[in-house]
């Protein structure tokens, strides 16, 4: 059982989302599916470098530094300046991005992940919620916006989205990385968040 949290908690993990969020908003079946493939590869690669692989390789520096205990960031202090690597990794995506043709939505998309990434590193510094748990909140606002906005056919994907949610919601209360209050603040203030710039 415990395989199977940590396996699903790698499956969802906050820095592999933003992939996700690409790929569905570019099958949506909205007008976004038909942005060119140069600005969707293009984003695919500028995410896999900006916001994946960037905070990944500042890890090492960050426990070097003495600015994180270990890289499993189970303190609340310890996930700072991971965060803020993201950001900053949102925004050089962001402003990279500006010359791609058709990437309005994904330039929304690297701006709202600053906003939202800021307002976590906030709570943050007093208290720990779940990164997990408001990516894929974030993930499930995306997708209820892309449905009912632009009359996308992914909104049928939402309700395997909140499943797939609760499943990982259970994963990391049984993996004990968080309390039943940091898991519920995460996934409402990410869906929340998305919804409330989105709409």
């Amino acid at each position: 059982m415990k395989v199977l949290a940590f396996a699903v908690s790698i499956l969802f993990h906050p820095l592999l989302l933003p992939l996700y969020v690409l790929f569905i908003t570019f099958n949506s079946g909205t007008i976004f599916s038909y942005v060119p493939a140069y600005t969707q590869n293009m984003s695919y690669l500028l995410t896999l470098l900006g916001v994946t692989l960037t905070p990944l390789a500042c890890l090492p520096l960050l426990k070097w530094l003495g600015l994180i205990e270990n890289y499993r960031l189970m303190h609340k202090q310890d996930r700072v300046f991971p965060v803020l690597a993201t950001i900053v990794g949102a925004f050089i995506v962001f402003y990279f991005s500006r010359n791609l043709p058709y990437s309005n939505i994904v330039r929304q998309f690297y701006l709202i992940m600053v906003i939202m990434l800021s307002g976590f590193m906030i709570v943050t510094i007093r208290w720990k919620i779940s990164m997990h748990m408001t990516a894929i909140g974030a993930l499930c606002g995306f997708v209820f916006i892309l449905g009912m906005k632009y009359l996308g056919e992914v909104i049928n994907l939402l309700p395997i989205l909140i499943l797939a949610s609760g499943i990982l919601a259970s994963s990391r209360l049984y993996l004990k990385r968080h309390t039943p209050a940091q898991v519920y603040v995460g996934y409402i203030y990410g869906a929340t968040a998305v919804v409330c710039i989105l709409y």
